[in-house]
């Protein structure tokens, strides 16, 4: 089993998963997202690829904290 993993504060995104029956666990990546934007939108990039790009490093940022966890979990196990 896993946990579905919303990487983001958006209380509307929470909304419209629980309203389908998604179950999900909330883990803000803490990215700057106006930091990235303004840097997009500097080279031009539609809104489209700006979404895009955000929702990705979200989720880059969220998953590496659950790599470290899980090798970290690992370690300790075998010790």
């Amino acid at each position: 089993m896993f946990n579905l993993i919303l990487a983001s504060k958006s209380n509307v995104r929470k909304e419209i998963l629980k309203k389908n029956n998604i179950k999900c666990v909330v883990e803000p990546s803490n990215v700057d997202e106006d930091l990235v934007k303004q840097s997009l939108l500097n080279e031009g990039a539609s809104p489209e690829i700006i979404s895009k790009n955000l929702a990705e490093l979200k989720a880059n940022k969220v998953s590496q904290k659950k790599v470290m966890k899980l090798c970290l979990e690992q370690i300790v196990l075998l010790i």
